[in-house]
């Protein structure tokens, strides 16, 4: 199952006007193995696409399939588990905190979906794992941790209820460079180890270019491309995109333009690096 969005449209409704803030998606997301960043300028529709994928938002126009169930549900059709199977992670997840300790909060998700305590238990301490929570904050409170250490508790409050699908908006915004690759790591091991199907919101290009394997851009809430990253920084009409280039790209356009060293893309600075060092060697 996966996925699929078939001439989705959403308004917002404002005063006097209505805002069109996605016109005709048409999309499919396969249950595992996708790896999709979502890009695009502020107001493009990243975040209510994004809302519509576990029902926080459902469509004023067209119908959203998500893993079997439609969008806008029948009359009297309950749609709350999509929320358990598409874990959404907002743009400041440390805002949903609230319990009284860190255990606690990543044990709420799995128990509003009728967890036992001890399964939720069982299943907070795995999620806790994952992102590396030290067992002794376990008792500590949420809101006397760094902000890097927040960003993991709210995390592992979504994969303790053991999502399908992971959805990230702007999941690494604020954070220090050690912490923005720490918390990708975790991301991209549960897509490789676990086949986890990752969506991520990012305005990163740097993010997207290492860590994506699709990606879709959004302009004034339509989809104007949809396919691999390498097609996409290649792509020969790039700047119509109003996009920035990763700067493992513009690092090696330019040396193309100054030194002639012949343009041969890398999409992470690893890459890159391997690149130089091969180059300065022949």
């Amino acid at each position: 199952m996966d996925i699929q969005f078939k001439d989705v449209g959403y308004k917002y409704k404002g005063i006097k006007v209505n805002y069109d803030a996605l016109d005709k998606v048409n999309l499919s997301i396969d249950e595992k193995d996708e790896f999709i960043a979502i890009i695009g300028h502020t107001g493009s529709g990243k975040s209510t696409l994004v809302q519509h994928m576990n029902a926080l938002l459902l469509p004023t126009s067209g119908t959203v399939n998500v893993l079997g169930q439609t969008l806008p549900p029948q009359k009297n059709q309950k749609i709350n588990h999509l929320r358990q199977k598409v874990g959404l992670v907002f743009q400041f997840p440390e805002y949903q905190l609230f319990e009284e300790t860190i255990l606690k909060d990543i044990m709420f998700g799995p128990k509003n979906f009728k967890s036992t305590e001890e399964e939720a238990l069982i299943k907070a301490k795995k999620a806790a794992t994952i992102v590396g929570i030290d067992p002794d904050l376990y008792e500590q409170s949420p809101f006397r941790i760094s902000g890097g250490q927040m960003r993991r508790v709210a995390v592992a409050g979504i994969l303790a209820m053991e999502p399908k699908i992971l959805v990230l908006d702007e999941p690494t915004r604020g954070l220090d460079p050690k912490g923005r690759k720490d918390l990708m790591k975790i991301f991209k091991d549960l897509h490789e180890i676990d086949h986890k199907s990752i969506v991520l919101i990012s305005h990163d290009m740097d993010i997207v270019s290492e860590y994506a394997k699709r990606v879709i851009v959004l302009e004034q809430g339509e989809i104007i491309f949809d396919g691999k990253k390498e097609d996409l920084f290649e792509h020969p009409d790039f700047d119509s995109f109003h996009l920035d280039l990763p700067t493992p790209l513009r690092i090696l356009k330019h040396l193309e333009k100054e030194i002639n060293l012949p343009y041969q893309p890398k999409y992470d600075f690893e890459s890159l690096l391997r690149y130089l060092k091969e180059a300065a060697h022949e």
